[in-house]
């Protein structure tokens, strides 16, 4: 479980996953000198299992978004650190901007 204060600039992370991309969702990135970082206990490939108690397991990306950014006063995360999967995760969408980047230039003459 890590608390954060909410305060004017942002909790100091990132997230990337959720339901419509068939994966959990998870910390993608701890931004040096925010919030996150300066408190710790919150890292990259932790994934997020509930905001404020409110589970947020096999939900959208957008649901986990709206729920961080409505919390008042502080955030309660609680997490669980699972970086092999986010390593996984990030392998499989390089793979598709990969493969999106490749159709885009190819050329039919």
């Amino acid at each position: 479980v890590v608390e954060l204060p909410k305060t004017d600039e942002g909790l100091g992370f990132n997230i990337m996953g959720g339901k419509e991309q068939n994966s959990p969702i998870y910390i993608s990135r701890v931004i040096p000198g925010g919030v996150a970082d300066r408190q710790g206990g919150l890292k990259r490939g932790d994934q997020l299992l509930s905001v404020n108690g409110v589970s947020v397991e096999g939900e959208q990306h957008e649901k986990a978004v709206e729920l961080l950014k409505a919390a008042q006063g502080s955030v309660k995360l609680v997490v669980r650190y699972t970086p092999k999967v986010l390593e996984e995760m990030e392998a499989r969408f390089e793979k598709m901007r990969s493969a999106r980047r490749r159709q885009q230039h190819t050329s039919y003459s």
